[in-house]
């Protein structure tokens, strides 16, 4: 039954929980009637933008004096006040929304997204709410990034216990739900991201290869580890390999001013990184994110049939299987050693590479954006169905 589905996000920036909001809401298109309601439309990655699909509908709130509106809303949050204007102004903004489209299901991504359908849910009542897990909620606890909102725990137990179901991408999420809200244990269910391209892959010329390509596409920033990427390749054994950068940011801009060793390319920015992956033979990820979970970088190399080298963090182990390495995560840290080995074993032995690129594409079936799409649809409709709502407490 086709349903009408409302994704509210944060931004639709160039980060990983918002091109898999664009990549879930262009399958459910295909069935459904989608829109997607961005909080902050100026921060609007214009690439991901295009990649929406025709028939999804974006409504973006952009303000004009927004900056100065944050400005007044940390000065309030700096005497403890849990006011602001722009929370206000985003709450109306949202209502006007679902009273036009009158959602079956409102499906929320990342904190200040959750918080603002539970806020809204407050005069709705009947409305039906589903949020998902991207990972930041953890960090925002610990103190490791600034939720910028006063009262957080307050409000993190409010959104667990007002949501009708919370989805876990990976296992350490949902076992943050067992651990942190275990009331709401029986509403949490695991549904992994799906991956699927923009566009089929393109391989890119790049130039005559020097033996191995090694690649890694992320964000371009420190703790995904390219410069442990780039000293590692500097180890291997001259002219044996070359190594592939995707990816963009005032990082890599440092980095590729540096000295660079012979055979590292930086390629900048990729609106579809498979381009670049497909004429690779080995994908890399050697991130020191401690609240990595289940990165797209590495759907990326499976999805191209490409062995990974990647850390042993979050979901990274069972998502590659045996199809790669895994560095060992001790004290937040990964050994350089460790990934020049990997790296090395890789140049050494082409039948090791070849049985674990023939161990991706089964690797890669349990991200298969179809399979993901559905059983949202599907999570959807047991919501929608069922005889009774939680209203916001």
């Amino acid at each position: 039954v086709a349903m009408r589905i409302l994704i509210v996000s944060e931004t639709l920036a160039a980060g990983g929980a918002e091109t898999f909001v664009v990549r879930l809401t262009n399958v459910l298109a295909d069935a459904h009637e989608v829109t997607i309601a961005v909080m902050h439309g100026e921060l609007t990655n214009a690439a991901l933008l295009a990649q929406v699909g025709a028939a999804v509908r974006v409504e973006q709130l952009k303000y004009p004096a927004k900056r100065l509106l944050q400005k007044v809303d940390g000065l309030a949050r700096t005497i403890g006040a849990d006011a602001s204007a722009l929370r206000t102004m985003q709450r109306r903004w949202l209502e006007r929304l679902i009273r036009r489209i009158e959602p079956d299901i409102v499906h929320s991504h990342l904190l200040k997204a959750d918080r603002l359908v539970v806020e809204t849910r407050g005069t709705r009542p009947t409305m039906r709410h589903v949020v998902t897990l991207h990972g930041d909620y953890a960090p925002f606890l610990t103190g490791a990034a600034n939720p910028q909102m006063a009262g957080l725990a307050r409000w993190m137990d409010r959104i667990m216990r007002s949501a009708d179901k919370i989805v876990a991408i990976c296992a350490e999420h949902h076992a943050f739900v067992s651990e942190h809200f275990p009331a709401e244990q029986d509403k949490t269910v695991t549904i992994h991201n799906g991956f699927v391209p923009w566009r089929p892959p393109v391989a890119q010329d790049g130039g005559p290869k020097r033996g191995l390509t090694f690649v890694m596409a992320s964000r371009g920033v420190k703790l995904k580890g390219w410069a442990k990427a780039i000293t590692a390749f500097a180890r291997l054994d001259p002219g044996s390999a070359e190594l592939i950068l995707v990816g963009q940011g005032a990082y890599l801009d440092q980095l590729s001013a540096g000295p660079v060793p012979p055979g590292v390319r930086f390629v900048g920015f990729s609106d579809n990184p498979v381009d670049w992956i497909a004429g690779c033979d080995v994908g890399l990820l050697p991130s020191e994110f401690p609240h990595e979970s289940l990165p797209t970088a590495v759907m990326e190399y499976l999805y191209c049939a490409k062995p990974v080298i990647a850390t042993d963090v979050g979901e990274i182990a069972t998502m590659i299987g045996g199809a790669g390495v895994l560095l060992p995560f001790e004290n937040q840290r990964i050994s350089v050693d460790d990934l020049t080995a990997a790296m090395q074993a890789y140049v050494d032995d082409p039948a090791l590479r070849a049985r674990h690129a023939a161990l991706a594409p089964a690797a890669f079936a349990k991200f298969d954006m179809g399979r993901c799409a559905a059983a949202y649809a599907s999570l959807y409709a047991e919501v929608t169905t069922s005889s009774s709502t939680k209203a916001s407490h």
